[in-house]
C-alpha cells in the first residue's frame, strides 16, 4: 500500500468486481478510455486488464505512465469504480470488513477445522486418521492395497466432514465463506464427498490456503493467511 501510495507520476485507480476482472466495458470508461491520457498509455492499461488473472474477489488496479499494480484480496470488491488519482478506499473497507470465516485444513491423515473471526479462533477441532502411503507393488497385492487406501480415504474424508458439521453449525448464522487449506486434489475430493458442505449454502472459495500441517497451532495463525492479497506488478516496456 505504501509502494502505490507513493509511486511516481499521475496515478490513477480502477476497482473491478470479480465479474468485471477480465470483462471489456471498462476499458471504454473514464479514466481509462479516450478522455484520459495518450493512445500509448490507453493501450498500456489495456495490457495490463488483460494481464490479470480471474479473481473470485475482483481486483484494485493503480497505474501511471510506468507502472500499474493489481492488488487481488481477500474478499470481495463491491462496486466497480474509477477515480484520478489513487483512492485506495474501496481495499480499505474490504480491509475493514467483520468477516467470519470457516476454515477447513486438510491433508491426507490429518485435519483441522476451525471458525475464525478477525484473529480470534472461535472453534476448532484437530485430529489424525492412518491413511497408507503409496507403493508400487503390482498385481493383487496392488489392488488390495489401493482398495484399503480408498477406503481409509473415503473415511477420512467423513469424519472430516462430520466434525465441519459440527464446529459449523453454531456459528452458520454468521459464516459468511469457507476457505480451504492443504493440498488441491485431497480437497477437492473432501469437497465433493462432504454433503454438509455441498447442501449448506455457505459459499466456498477456490482460493486455498497455504498450510504445511493442519493443527491447532496452524489454525491459531491462520488469519494471516485468510486475509492474505495478491499483488502483481507490471512494469511499462519503454
Amino acid at each position: 500500500m505504501d509502494e502505490i501510495t507513493e509511486g511516481d507520476g499521475q496515478m490513477r485507480t480502477l476497482y473491478l468486481r470479480p465479474s468485471e476482472v477480465g470483462a471489456t466495458p471498462f476499458l471504454n470508461l473514464s479514466p481509462v478510455g479516450e478522455e484520459t491520457g495518450s493512445p500509448a498509455l490507453r493501450d498500456w492499461i489495456r495490457e495490463v486488464l488483460a494481464a490479470v488473472p480471474e479473481s473470485e474477489s475482483g481486483a484494485a488496479i493503480f497505474w501511471n505512465d510506468g507502472k500499474a499494480w493489481a492488488v487481488l484480496p481477500p474478499f470481495s470488491i463491491e462496486e466497480d469504480r474509477c477515480a484520478d488519482g489513487t483512492d485506495v478506499s474501496g481495499l480499505e473497507e474490504v480491509y475493514e470488513r467483520d468477516v467470519t470465516v470457516g476454515v477447513v485444513l486438510l491433508r491426507m491423515g490429518r485435519y483441522a477445522i476451525g471458525v475464525v473471526r478477525d484473529k480470534s479462533l472461535l472453534a476448532s477441532k484437530t485430529d489424525t486418521r492412518h491413511v497408507k502411503n503409496r507403493h508400487r507393488a503390482g498385481g493383487s497385492s496392488q489392488r488390495r492395497f489401493m482398495r484399503s487406501r480408498d477406503r481409509l480415504i473415503r473415511e477420512l474424508y467423513d469424519e472430516a466432514c462430520a466434525v465441519t458439521r459440527r464446529i459449523f453449525e453454531p456459528h452458520l448464522d454468521t459464516i459468511d465463506c469457507v476457505l480451504t487449506g492443504g493440498e488441491r486434489q485431497t480437497i477437492n475430493g473432501f469437497l465433493k464427498r462432504c454433503e454438509f458442505l455441498e447442501k449448506s449454502d455457505l459459499p466456498v472459495m477456490k482460493r486455498l490456503l497455504a498450510v504445511e500441517r493442519p493443527s491447532h497451532k496452524a489454525l491459531e495463525g491462520i488469519h494471516r493467511e485468510v486475509w492474505k492479497s495478491r499483488v502483481l506488478v507490471f512494469d511499462r516496456a519503454e
